[in-house]
């Protein structure tokens, strides 16, 4: 494109506000993060950071062209400069037009946002899709509860917990006040029987882990905070049926993989503490109800860092291996195993239509988004993807066998709810028993829902539904 004095036009330059960095990753090449106004993040490829870099509203495709080839070490032509910028950055709604507002003939105006496409060759590479906190196994229908310049001074005010004159003596009470709990607990544990559970501990010790959800929340904000990086608001979302907090922390992605960690981790560091809490009450009172909820708080954290769902566990793994995107690698080796094992049997049998399939042989060679990360990223996501996929045949074992037990004995407790409800309202039942009957209900209403939800994701992954947006939009920790 020339101008109307026949000078060569500039290229676009980039929208106030769109930052470009470096990625702590577990890649052996140097990953770079591009982060836009609204909060997404994409993984950029060597060359198309230092394309992005280069595009200022001032230089001319040739310009850009010369240095990018400079800076890359290897010839860059400027109509391969072109192409780049108008099917790969342009759709991302990234670009103002230059100071002389040239128009480049783009099919869709700038910001206008186009995704998908395969990305280029030679090294330039795509966005990758590192997984948002919203996809099929993740938080969906978020509502922010807690604007975050409320949460902000909260955060600011409990992020010294992480400093390490703070977080070491604070850790070893944790442990402390584990080991004295389950050291006194190891008795009842040893026989242990679900019915001889106290009632106060059935409702104190689900309440008790709301209570303490906020703080849980507060503890991810609080590391942001700490590593200097901004938070979200803190907000409430569903994971298949069930309900779960979580905390926007996007800006992480500029954080080294260990602060990125800490943060991952923040929430179970912060909501531990109330063992101490319950501990030291157990202690001073020598009632050890408030052991058994610390048994409640335990397994609720363990559900958190479970990486089968995209929570905190899921978000340590990422960060821990520097692997993005964990649950698409798992699908990749998982199709790939399936597709050699296919092949395997097509030769066994002498089965050629199969054996020849071009579409088994893709899939047999996968992937090779993991080459960049090496021996050791290879063996991390087949022990992740071993671990995902017996999880999940857990999961999935788990509602086999109980959820037809509960349907089938659901109607029973509903009308024995009914009953003992009218029983309260005329007095002419004990009350101890009616509440008992009530406190069944709901815990199995509750189980009922928390399984369904549990299953609905997995059904919608397996079916190719789940939501994929694109980018590496922040990990909500919840």
């Amino acid at each position: 494109m020339l101008t109307s004095d026949t000078q060569p036009a500039p290229l676009p330059r980039l929208l106030p506000g769109v930052e470009l960095g470096e990625l702590d990753s577990g890649s052996t090449e140097q990953a770079y993060l591009l982060t836009l106004p609204d909060g997404r993040n994409y993984q950029l490829a060597r060359p198309l950071y230092h394309l992005a870099s280069l595009l200022d509203g001032e230089r001319t495709t040739d310009e850009v062209a010369d240095a990018l080839s400079s800076r890359i070490g290897r010839p860059i032509s400027a109509e391969e400069v072109t192409t780049i910028v108008e099917q790969k950055l342009a759709p991302l709604g990234i670009l103002a037009p230059p100071d002389d507002a040239v128009t480049w003939g783009f099919d869709a105006p700038f910001g206008a946002p186009s995704f998908g496409g395969a990305g280029f060759g030679g090294g330039f590479g795509g966005f990758p899709s590192v997984g948002r906190a919203d996809t099929s196994l993740g938080i969906m229908g978020r509502l922010p509860v807690l604007p975050a310049r409320f949460l902000e001074p909260l955060a600011n005010a409990v992020k010294h917990f992480y400093a390490p004159a703070v977080a070491v003596p604070v850790l070893l009470l944790i442990a402390l006040a584990h080991v004295y709990a389950y050291r006194e607990l190891a008795p009842r544990l040893a026989e242990f029987n679900p019915l001889t559970i106290p009632l106060a501990v059935i409702l104190l010790g689900p309440l008790f882990i709301q209570f303490t959800t906020p703080w849980h929340e507060l503890g991810h904000a609080a590391a942001a905070r700490y590593f200097r990086a901004r938070h979200g608001p803190l907000g409430v979302g569903l994971m298949g049926l069930m309900l779960v907090a979580y905390v926007e922390v996007t800006d992480i992605w500029r954080l080294t993989r260990r602060q990125r960690l800490v943060v991952d981790l923040g929430g179970v560091y912060f909501q531990s503490m109330a063992v101490i809490l319950l501990a030291a009450f157990a202690w001073a009172t020598g009632d050890h109800t408030a052991l058994w909820i610390v048994l409640f708080l335990d397994f609720a954290m363990l559900l958190n860092v479970n990486p089968l769902f995209k929570l905190d566990g899921y978000w340590a793994v990422s960060d821990a291996t520097g692997i993005p995107n964990l649950h698409q690698r798992v699908g990749e080796q998982l199709r790939k195993a399936a597709a050699n094992a296919a092949l395997q049997v097509a030769t066994w049998l002498h089965l050629g239509r199969l054996r020849d399939s071009a579409r088994l042989h893709a899939g047999a060679a996968g992937s090779r988004a993991l080459d960049a990360y090496g021996t050791g990223g290879r063996i991390a996501i087949a022990v992740y993807s071993t671990l995902f996929l017996l999880s999940a045949i857990y999961f999935s074992l788990l509602l086999v066998m109980f959820v037809p037990v509960l349907v089938i004995s659901y109607p029973m407790l509903a009308g024995l709810a009914l009953l003992a409800v009218l029983g309260l309202l005329s007095g002419g039942t004990d009350p101890g028993m009616s509440v008992m009957i009530l406190v069944q209900f709901v815990f199995a209403t509750l189980m009922l829902v928390a399984l369904v939800g549990m299953l609905l994701p997995l059904v919608l992954l397996a079916l190719g539904r789940g939501r994929r947006p694109p980018g590496i939009s922040g990990p909500g920790r919840g």
